[in-house]
């Protein structure tokens, strides 16, 4: 069975950890906040009114509090991905021998705004329909892969003293 605190302190962990990277790799101009909060907010609350797809978001009449569903979105999803590794790890005990499984998992959940994220906010697959897509795929791969680093040092660090 899934350790439930564990869940939910591994997917804070390494959702803050991606956050406070991504604020630095922004700062030093290394990957580019594309997408505003508002919009994933916006996003988010549609989907529970019915709306999947946006022909483009930031055209999508805004809601209230988008900024706030951003944020507990952004932790609820990195609390449930960190439920999927957990989940993985106790069935594939190969993966709970393997240090680097927590990046790799972490690099893979990379397949969430590339193909699902963006297509349904009007960007495309892979943000094809950016007018420069590569800051698009590049910045959501680093920051997946910081998610990943944030589930490592979960593994290596914190699992060993607080679980």
């Amino acid at each position: 069975m899934i350790n439930f605190v564990e869940m939910i302190l591994m997917g804070v962990v390494a959702t803050l950890f991606m956050d406070l990277l991504s604020i630095l790799l922004g700062k030093a101009k290394i990957i580019h906040q594309l997408i505003k909060p508002e919009a994933v907010g916006r996003w988010t609350l549609y989907i529970f009114r019915g709306k999947f797809i946006h022909e483009d978001i930031n055209k999508t009449p805004a809601l209230n509090n988008e900024k706030s569903v951003a944020l507990l979105s952004h932790y609820l999803i990195g609390i449930a991905l960190a439920g999927i590794y957990l989940f993985l790890e106790m069935k594939v005990p190969a993966i709970s021998h393997q240090l680097w499984m927590p990046l790799i998992f972490g690099i893979a959940t990379v397949l969430l705004p590339w193909l699902w994220l963006y297509p349904s906010m009007g960007l495309g697959f892979l943000a094809s329909k950016a007018p420069r897509k590569s800051p698009y795929i590049i910045t959501s791969l680093v920051n997946h892969t910081n998610f990943g680093l944030g589930f490592m040092i979960w593994v290596i660090f914190f699992r060993r003293f607080l679980m």
